[in-house]
């Protein structure tokens, strides 16, 4: 498989864009804090914005990685990011990944 990145993605709702510092805010507000959201996921909720904060600081130093695939979830509506979704686990070899994202 040809790696490529994270690269933006935009359908007619929604656009899927790399990740920056400036998201921590909305990153906290709308999912990360929530306990019903993080239920499943690998991370636990985020109890400060400083968690958001140190999270979002790894995942974008990750992005230099051509196989890394991590997007913000922003609502063209309203214009912030109202999730993530990110490729979790993958296979060169069996050409399968796993996908991960919560709203």
């Amino acid at each position: 498989m040809e790696h490529l990145g994270t690269k933006e993605l935009e359908t007619e709702r929604l656009i899927l864009i790399k990740f920056a510092l400036n998201d921590a805010q909305n990153m906290f507000n709308n999912w990360a804090s929530d306990d019903e959201v993080t239920k499943y996921l690998t991370w636990p909720t985020h109890k400060d914005i400083n968690v958001t904060l140190n999270i979002l600081e790894q995942w974008l130093q990750n992005y230099v990685k051509m196989d890394n695939y991590s997007w913000a979830i922003v609502l063209k509506e309203i214009n912030e990011p109202i999730g993530s979704i990110a490729i979790v686990k993958q296979s060169d070899e069996l050409k399968m990944v796993h996908v991960g994202y919560c709203i």
